[in-house]
This record gives C-alpha cells, sequence and structure tokens, in this order.
C-alpha cells in the first residue's frame, strides 16, 4: 500500500513539474506577423485611411467591420475576416496613438492576460525626402499559451489578410490623394 501511495506521488510529481515548464515556456513564446508595403500617397492620407475604422467595410478585406473610436484607452470591436478562413470579432484597445505614425491596438481572448495576446501595429514611415510617398508596416505580436499552438494558423490566414489589407490601403489612400 505505501508502495502504491509512493509511486503515485512520486509519478505525479514529475507530470507536474513537466506540465509547469511547458505552460511557463508556452507564455513566453512569442510570434509575429509582419507585412509592408510602399504607398504613393502622403503619410497624413494614410492615417486618415487607417484611423477611420467606421469606413473599414467599404475598402478593408481583411478588417471588414469596426465599430469604435480611435483614442488611448477606448475600446475597439473589429471582423477579422482571414482569407479562407472563418471569420472572428475581436475587442481591442488603442494603446498608442502617433499621428501619421503609428497606431497599436492590444487584443486578448476573452480578456485574459497571458493566454492568446495580440499587439496589433501599424507604422507609417516617410519615404527619404519624398512627402507624397510613404512606407507602411503591418505588424502583430502574439504572447501567451495558446500561441505555439495556433502559430501555423497565424501564418497561413493572418498573413494573406494582412497583405490584402495593405494592398487595398494602398488603393484607397492613393486614390484619396490624387
Amino acid at each position: 500500500m505505501v508502495s502504491i501511495k509512493r509511486a503515485i506521488i512520486f509519478g505525479a510529481i514529475p507530470a507536474v513539474v513537466v506540465v509547469i515548464i511547458l505552460i511557463s515556456v508556452a507564455a513566453f513564446y512569442t510570434k509575429q506577423v509582419y507585412t509592408e508595403i510602399d504607398i504613393q500617397a502622403p503619410k497624413q492620407h494614410i492615417w486618415k485611411v487607417i484611423t477611420n475604422v467606421s469606413d473599414f467595410h467599404r475598402w478593408n478585406p481583411f478588417m471588414n467591420q469596426a465599430v469604435g473610436e480611435i483614442r488611448i484607452g477606448a475600446p475597439v470591436n473589429i471582423h477579422l475576416q482571414p482569407p479562407n478562413a472563418n471569420g472572428m470579432n475581436i475587442d481591442v484597445v488603442i494603446t498608442k496613438i502617433d499621428p501619421n505614425n503609428e497606431l497599436r491596438w492590444l487584443g486578448r481572448v476573452d480578456g485574459i492576460p497571458g493566454l492568446f495576446d495580440g499587439e496589433h501595429i501599424f507604422t507609417i514611415e516617410s519615404v527619404t525626402n519624398n512627402n507624397n510617398r510613404a512606407h507602411f508596416i503591418q505588424r502583430e505580436v502574439f504572447k501567451g499559451i495558446l500561441v505555439p499552438f495556433l502559430a501555423y494558423q497565424l501564418d497561413t490566414n493572418y498573413t494573406p489578410g494582412f497583405n490584402a489589407m495593405n494592398h487595398a490601403l494602398k488603393t484607397e489612400a492613393e486614390r484619396a490623394s490624387s
């Protein structure tokens, strides 16, 4: 009887330690989706397009609906529609606004930190001394316990979605600036 208890205890302790180690490693796992595009439009025009979330439905194939206001701490609800995948609604909070340069928001699965966090970052950079041309970077940094299990899906669904959005943004911003 004592040996059975001892076997259970000494068998369970290593298993628990392994689970704790795996969760700890997964919690620090980071995955980034990164895309970029050059746009023949002033930074101000690009900024105006990406911050007018109520107009996303008209031009944006990836984030095809959004409700909310672009201000620090404000919640925004976004419908994501990755190519060839089911769409989903996410709630994000605006974390950084640097007009004409950078916009950031943070989304969390069910609002639980560390489970699956995504920090979405839009950066608009000047191209040399040309005020009518900009370099647009769209990226998202994912962290959390579930990220290692969803990394492949992020590559296959989100990267094409980001690229589709970038090309649509290019078309919209260049149209608006001409």
